[in-house]
């Protein structure tokens, strides 16, 4: 048998995507930091705060995103197996739009009431979505390569790729009527982020009941693989 590099562990993937959290997480928080050291020379401390609830409202709503999508993507990703190249991109590139959420936050906070506030929150409801079309095509390229889970997983290799499918189908619609609406109303697109947000409060009990909801769309099975 001719010597070949084998695919790298899912774990070094893992590890990498923790740290890119993590550090965005930090990230979010120094704007509030910036903005404290105005509040604290007010006369007035409670006012100040108050005149500075865009920050506070932008730091919040980047939080969510990114713990939502990292509790969301070690979820989906328990069961997988040594990813190929493609999975490795498709990663990648997850994780360069997390690094960006701070900076999106940073964008939002600064803009909501301003002229601005309209591509303001379309370009930070972008860094939410975006992550569903590219999905969607590395998915559909990824057909042809298999996709390996561990032996405890209850689902095969292929029927993860066609939820993900659906799923990254279901972003990239309700997304591209998300960040529409932003350019026209951004306040009811936030409320739009705001609910796509909550269905990503508890990642595990929203991909069960989708399997149970949407398993024959993806032609996956209710039952426990043998």
């Amino acid at each position: 048998m001719a010597k070949k590099f084998p695919d790298i562990e899912h774990s070094r993937i893992d590890a990498l995507g923790d740290g890119i959290y993590a550090i965005a997480l930090t990230l979010l928080g120094l704007d509030v930091v910036g903005a404290v050291m105005h509040i604290a020379e007010e006369p007035d401390l409670n006012s100040a705060l108050l005149h500075e609830w865009p920050i506070l409202l932008a730091f919040v709503l980047g939080f969510f995103v990114l713990f939502a999508v990292w509790y969301q993507y070690h979820v989906y990703s328990q069961f997988a197996g040594k990813p190929h190249a493609l999975m490795v991109w498709q990663h990648g590139l997850g994780f360069m739009v997390a690094a960006l959420v701070p900076a999106g936050a940073a964008l939002l906070g600064e803009s909501i009431n301003t002229p601005n506030m309209a591509w303001a929150v379309f370009y930070f409801g972008l860094l939410i979505f975006i992550e569903g079309p590219i999905a969607l095509l590395f998915l559909v390229a990824m057909k042809k390569r298999p996709l390996t889970v561990t032996s405890d997983s209850p689902f095969t290799g292929e029927e993860l790729l066609r939820m993900g499918s659906v799923y990254s189908v279901i972003k990239t619609v309700f997304g591209a009527i998300a960040l529409t609406t932003a350019l026209f109303a951004p306040w009811a697109a936030l409320a739009l982020y705001g609910l796509f947000l909550f269905t990503m409060v508890n990642p595990v009990g929203s991909l069960n009941s989708a399997v149970a909801r949407l398993g024959r769309f993806a032609n996956v099975s209710p039952e426990h693989k043998q």
